[in-house]
């Protein structure tokens, strides 16, 4: 039983950790990879955008606390997260709520691909638990 408890094993076998599951909103029982998984949003402004169901700060405190961790990279190996206010991330609009403690936010990094002549921006968001 311990397995299906564990944040790194994957109950459902469905490729996502019980930890990615719990985090996004999904069930560690039922294949809902592709449903919940952060989704980049590619636009036309230039800017790199990420999606995704979170845990409300109401909701998200304790033992059971997850950090998600949103980051901006240029070269995929020096990654600058929310608290760089040049390079790093920024939330966009208000989160929604989901209802059951969950709400969907939008993160945009805060430079486009071309900036300073780059052609490339990158973004993802990691998971912690405590």
């Amino acid at each position: 039983m311990r397995l299906f408890d564990s944040d790194n094993y994957d109950s459902d076998g469905d490729g996502i950790s019980n930890l990615m599951e719990r985090a996004f909103g999904g069930d560690s029982l039922t294949n809902d990879s592709k449903s919940i998984m952060p989704r980049s949003i590619r636009k036309k402004d230039g800017y790199e955008y990420i999606v995704f169901s979170r845990f409300s700060d109401e909701y998200n405190s304790g033992d059971d606390m997850i950090e998600y961790i949103v980051e901006t990279s240029r070269d995929l190996r020096t990654w600058y997260d929310t608290s760089d206010t040049t390079n790093g991330p920024e939330l966009i609009g208000t989160p929604e709520d989901l209802g059951g403690g969950m709400e969907r936010v939008v993160f945009r990094s805060r430079q486009t691909r071309t900036a300073g002549g780059n052609t490339r921006q990158y973004i993802r968001v990691r998971l912690k638990s405590r």
